[in-house]
């Protein structure tokens, strides 16, 4: 009777560490570590899946050694601990709940312990990554655009003539000076003029809130 009772508290205690925040994917990958990977190789990578979440934007130099041996398995855990520290992040883990959680996941003891001990030495930085990620709005700084139309051909024996605009809203990195795109979208003139008019609108109105 006592060995029921201790089993289903055990399966309990599993169901609500995980309570559908991680998915399979993620837990196999979290369990690769100190297993299918050793030891000294997760502690690497869960090292450098830490400056990638923190510093998604800068150049980290790769690490060969993690993808060696079993670059399925190491890209998985990857993944796992990136997402690992996302969830604790926004659900507000302090270091306790974090081991709680990777024990009733059972992972190996070397990977909970630094799992534990890099969340909370980064801890204030994660969150502060995190603050960003939910608040702020991408910042547009660069505009291009090109011009295509539809001619007729050997291959077309149809066609509008009318040209349309390309057009692609990007931004770039402060820390490399690479652009990147953030949207990218086709319009016809009208369109464009129709975006045109509605940009104007808001910049009059922000004239107006700035001047009362």
């Amino acid at each position: 009777m006592a060995t029921a009772t201790q089993s289903s508290t055990t399966s309990n205690h599993s169901t609500d560490a995980n309570n559908g925040l991680l998915s399979a994917a993620v837990v196999a990958g979290l369990k690769n570590l100190g297993t299918t990977l050793t030891a000294a190789i997760s502690k690497t990578l869960i090292a450098n899946s830490l400056k990638l979440t923190l510093h998604p934007d800068a150049i980290i130099a790769p690490v060969p050694e993690i993808y060696a041996t079993n670059a399925a398995n190491a890209k998985q855990s990857e993944y796992a601990v990136v997402t690992l520290y996302a969830v604790a992040t926004k659900h507000g883990w302090d270091s306790a709940t974090m081991r709680q959680q990777l024990e009733a996941l059972s992972l190996h003891s070397s990977a909970i312990e630094e799992l534990t001990r890099v969340y909370e030495d980064n801890r204030k930085e994660l969150v502060l990554r995190q603050l960003q990620l939910g608040h702020n709005f991408p910042h547009i700084t660069d505009v291009q655009w090109r011009i295509v139309c539809d001619v007729k051909s050997s291959t077309s024996g149809s066609s509008s003539g009318a040209p349309h605009f390309i057009i692609n809203l990007g931004q770039y990195r402060q820390s490399s000076g690479e652009r990147v795109t953030i949207v990218e979208f086709m319009c016809n003139a009208e369109e464009l003029q129709s975006l045109i008019n509605r940009l104007k609108d808001i910049e009059r109105h922000c004239n107006q809130v700035a001047i009362t």
